[in-house]
This record gives structure tokens, C-alpha cells and sequence, in this order.
């Protein structure tokens, strides 16, 4: 029964961080309705007369959270998602029955099963105060968006009403011959009421102003968005090994003379230094085959495989690692083969060769005696390896039998970065590209805008006051051991930021994934960032001609 459990609590997540992020419940309403939760602090507003976006912000002084004045009702207008993002999307009706077969089992209700339920609630909230009717019109698969909707927006065909797409995978639909299909968010319509106020804090503002090119946006995501905490680049630690090393670790070079990883994280000695020189210590050949692999103990373990996704991607955020930089003029530049950046690539092939690192950390796939792809996740959950990077939700996936692990902000590369007087104390992140971006169709009409960007704006709100603590809550519950350790999550978020090569990575010859699919530190550091930063800079003036295109620039 538990393992059983354990399964629907895994798909659980699964369908929460991809599919709730915007997936309404069935257009019927629920024969017991919740009454609405009262979780975070809610300033409403009941007056009518005009509504205008005025695109200012809704959070007060004191933090409460405004709620948005729509003094409007849509008389039962259907809200058409499209929903992209992976095989695991379902409809809220789908989930809630999931989630409640595991609640008549017996079994203490997975963390989870609260937040699906307000994600139900939201959507009916959303419904009964607007009149509206929120509709997945279609689920489709995590590389499927393009093809599901080229044709459909090419025609200019009256389909969906929002999108929301993948990130990495769906943002040139923008672009090309799809060109024209999505409102511009910073210039809608004269004369029409959008309800959308992107400065509204339940919007994402770093990703939003990343996407903004020259006063024209045409994606916005937040907190209607699990996968904007889920993603989050973390640290994974073994406890008990860490522990285990404690007398050790205090006497270390670059411990500044502490053994508790939260006095270490906290006075910025969690470095790529540190973790080097635990790689003398750890390691233990614990198969005695005379060889650095998988089975042996081990500080740290990292590949850079396409296969492996995000494990190189998620070390080189820790260190700040920008892939394009802004120009006087405000035009974006690629930076592949910056000084900054070159230095990044020259201390992280020392630390992936140094012999004294001794972990397993290779440009080659990691795999079994039978040739099996291992995935990292499932080689840490073994217990040899002290530390690895990854996706926060990953703990939900490979570490459900695990309990000796802390989450951990990402390494920095060397100390220069602490900032004891920032909230993030100089650690740095970035959050995975499967983060769903969501655009307005042109082809619903002028007339229907009210009713659809009122519908998101609402959905948003009420995604931050209720859905996005008690998600928080949940990861908390289920990654963390003790109140310190939550608050390294707090750090974590703190520390997130973005860059235009990242968002538009697709259309830059998969520049976050360059790292992890070609480097090639053989060719000689320096001589692999020039030839990439060529290649780089021929694509990036080819996405801004496509852009200028797109956001009518003359």
C-alpha cells in the first residue's frame, strides 16, 4: 500500500508542477463546494465604475496583497486554455480523483492532495466571480506546441484564447510564420479594458523585463506557474555522510573553520573550493575495482550529457554564469566568451580533472555494468555521494525513500560572490526552462479581452494568496528537515536571475544546454569559447532580425 501511495503521491507532483500551473476544472460546477481558503492576506475590492490596466503595483506597503478591481461579470464566457508541458498534463477533474483515491486508502493525505485542492478552488473561485467558465480545450505533449498550433495560428484560426507554452521549447511561436498571433502586453488595444497588470507581484517581473524588447512583451508567467518554484537549481546533501565528516570538514582550508553546513552556507563557504577539497577526503574506492565510478563514495557527481539534462546547467547558475549582456543602446550581446565567463570554464575544467577532486565528475554519460544510462538523481539516492546539483522537484521523483538530505543553495564559485548584506547572501540560481510562459491569441477577438485577461489576472492573484504558500508549505514539508533548512529555500528564491540568452536559448543554438552537450575542453578553453561565441553571435543576429519582425520595429 505504500509503495502504491507512493506512486500516486509521484505522478501527483507530476501533474501539479506541469499541469496546474494553468489547468482549469471542468466547466461543472463541484457538487460540495469549499468554501474558499483563507490562507495569506487578502485586500478586496467591491466598488464599480471604469476598469482600466494601469499596470501599477498591487502589493501595499505592508506586503498585503491587492486583490485586482474587475467590477465586471463575462455572462458564462468560455476561457480556452491550450496547455503544454509534458506528458503528465491532465484536467483538474483528473487530479482531484487521483488525489482523493489516495485519502479512502487510509493513508495520511500527501501534501500535495491540499494543493490540488485549491487549485480546484481557485478556478471555481475564478469561475463564480467572474461568470466565466475555464476550459482546458487541449493538453498537449512537452515538444508538441508547435506543431499543435503552427497551422491553427497561421490560419488565424479561432481556436484558444490563452497559451501556455514551454518556455524553452515554445517561444518562437512568436516569431516566423506565426508572426502576429499574441497580443503585445505593454500595448493593448485602444479603447478595449485589460484587466492584465503585468507589475502586479503575482507576475513574474525579471522574467517579464527579459522578454521585453523594445516596449513590446508578448509572454508573461508567475505565480500561476507551480514550475516557478519547482524548477528552482539546488543543492542536494547527504546528511549522514555530511555528518560523518564534520570533525573533518571544520578543519578544512575552505571551511572557514566551521563543520555545521548552515554556518557555512551562511558566512559564504559553501564554494566550489569546499567541495574540491572534500573530494580527497570522501572518496572511498568502496568496490575496490582500482577505478572513479559510480559505486564509489564520493563528494560530488555531475556529467554533462544531453541525456543527463540539467545538471551542468544548474552547477554553472551558482556562479553567476550569464550567456548575453546589454549593450549601451539597450540591445542584447551574446557573451559566451566573456572574461567573466572564461574564467568560469577554465576553474570549472579544473575542478572536473584536478586529481584531488576525485569525484565522479565527467563530460561522458554515467552507466551501469550493463551499459545503462544512470540518471544522477538515482545514483545520489544510493548514498555514497555527498553533494549534487538539480531541480528542486527532483527530490519528489528519486529521493521519496531518502532521508538523510538537506537542500542547499547552489554552490558559488569562489567567495568573491558572498554578500552578507543581501537577502540571497551572494548565492545565485536559475530556474529550469520548462517554465510555462503564457501568450493571448489575437484571433478570440477585441471584444473577449476583458473576460480573458481578467480571467488570468484573477487566476494569478488568487495563485499567490492561496495556492503559491501552501505549495511552498508542501516542498517544505516534503524537502526539508527543520526550519533552518526551509529558510536555505527562502534563500534559494532569493537568489534567482535571468538573462536573454537563457529565455530565448532555443533560438540561440541551445546556448543553456552548449555547456552540458559540447564543451570540450580538449580544443583549449579560450579557443572553445571564441568559436561558440561566433556561432552565437551569427544566431543571435538572426533571432533579432525575427524579433524586430515580430514587435514591428522600423
Amino acid at each position: 500500500m505504500k509503495t502504491f501511495c507512493r506512486i500516486l503521491s509521484c505522478l501527483l507532483v507530476v501533474l501539479t508542477l506541469f499541469a496546474c500551473v494553468a489547468c482549469g476544472s471542468s466547466t461543472t460546477k463541484k457538487e460540495n463546494p469549499t468554501t474558499a481558503p483563507t490562507t495569506g492576506t487578502e485586500t478586496g475590492n467591491t466598488e464599480t465604475g471604469t476598469a482600466t490596466n494601469t499596470n501599477t503595483d498591487t502589493a501595499t506597503p505592508s506586503g498585503e496583497l491587492v486583490k485586482p478591481v474587475i467590477p465586471e461579470t463575462f455572462g458564462g464566457d468560455k476561457i480556452r486554455f491550450y496547455i503544454n508541458g509534458g506528458a503528465g498534463n491532465a484536467s483538474m477533474s483528473n487530479i482531484r480523483s487521483i488525489a482523493l483515491v489516495a485519502d479512502a486508502d487510509g493513508e495520511v493525505p500527501d501534501p500535495d492532495y491540499a494543493v490540488n485542492q485549491l487549485v480546484v478552488t481557485r478556478n471555481q473561485t475564478v469561475e463564480d466571480e467572474l461568470k466565466v467558465k475555464i476550459e482546458v480545450a487541449k493538453v498537449g505533449t512537452m515538444q508538441g506546441a508547435v506543431s499543435d498550433l503552427g497551422n491553427i495560428l497561421t490560419a488565424q484560426d479561432d481556436v484558444y484564447d490563452v497559451l501556455a507554452l514551454y518556455q524553452y521549447f515554445d517561444l518562437g511561436l512568436a516569431l516566423g510564420d506565426t508572426v502576429g498571433s499574441f497580443y503585445n502586453l505593454e500595448n493593448m488595444p485602444e479603447g478595449v479594458t485589460s484587466y492584465l497588470n503585468v507589475k502586479a507581484p503575482y507576475w513574474s517581473q525579471a522574467l517579464y523585463n527579459t522578454l521585453k524588447y523594445n516596449n513590446t512583451a508578448f509572454f508573461v508567467t508567475g505565480d500561476l506557474c507551480q514550475a516557478t518554484i519547482g524548477t528552482l537549481f539546488v543543492s542536494f546533501v547527504n546528511s549522514k555522510l555530511w555528518n560523518q565528516y564534520a570533525d573533518q570538514i571544520k578543519n578544512m582550508q575552505n571551511s572557514g573553520g566551521y563543520s555545521d553546513i548552515y554556518d557555512i552556507v551562511n558566512n559564504g563557504y559553501w564554494t566550489l573550493d569546499l567541495i574540491e577539497e572534500l573530494g580527497a577526503t570522501v572518496y572511498a574506492d568502496t568496490n575496490d575495482n582500482g577505478k572513479n565510478d559510480y559505486k564509489d563514495r564520493c563528494s560530488f557527481i555531475i556529467y554533462g550529457d544531453k541525456s543527463n539534462c540539467a545538471t551542468m546547467d544548474c552547477l554553472v547558475a551558482g556562479f553567476g554564469l550569464r550567456y548575453t549582456t546589454t549593450s549601451a543602446d539597450g540591445m542584447p550581446v551574446m557573451a559566451f566568451d566573456s572574461e567573466t565567463n572564461t574564467d568560469i570554464y577554465t576553474r570549472l575544467q579544473r575542478f572536473m580533472t584536478h586529481p584531488n577532486t576525485t569525484a565522479v565528475a565527467t563530460y561522458e554519460e554515467i552507466v551501469d555494468e550493463a551499459g545503462k544510462s544512470l540518471y544522477i538523481m538515482d545514483v545520489f539516492a544510493q548514498g555514497n555521494v555527498l553533494v549534487t546539483v538539480n531541480t528542486l522537484d527532483k527530490a519528489e521523483y528519486y529521493l521519496q525513500d531518502m532521508t538523510d538530505f538537506w537542500v542547499m543553495p547552489l554552490p558559488m564559485l569562489s567567495r568573491d560572490q558572498y554578500n552578507p548584506n543581501s537577502a540571497s547572501k551572494g548565492y545565485a540560481t536559475q530556474l529550469g526552462d520548462s517554465v510555462s510562459q503564457y501568450a493571448i491569441c489575437k484571433f478570440s477577438g477585441e471584444e473577449r479581452l476583458p473576460a480573458i485577461t481578467a480571467t488570468l489576472e484573477l487566476m494569478g492573484y488568487y495563485s499567490k494568496l492561496w495556492i503559491t504558500p501552501k505549495y511552498y508549505e508542501a516542498l517544505k514539508i516534503r524537502y526539508t528537515r527543520d526550519d533552518k533548512n526551509a529558510a536555505m529555500i527562502d534563500m534559494v528564491r532569493e537568489g534567482i536571475y535571468s538573462d536573454f540568452g537563457l529565455v530565448w536559448s532555443r533560438s540561440l543554438n541551445d546556448v543553456s544546454w552548449e555547456l552540458r552537450t559540447n564543451y570540450n575542453p580538449a580544443k583549449g578553453i579560450a579557443k572553445y569559447a571564441k568559436l561558440t561565441q561566433n556561432k552565437l553571435n551569427l544566431a543571435m543576429a538572426d533571432l533579432l532580425v525575427k524579433i524586430e519582425e515580430a514587435y514591428d520595429i522600423q
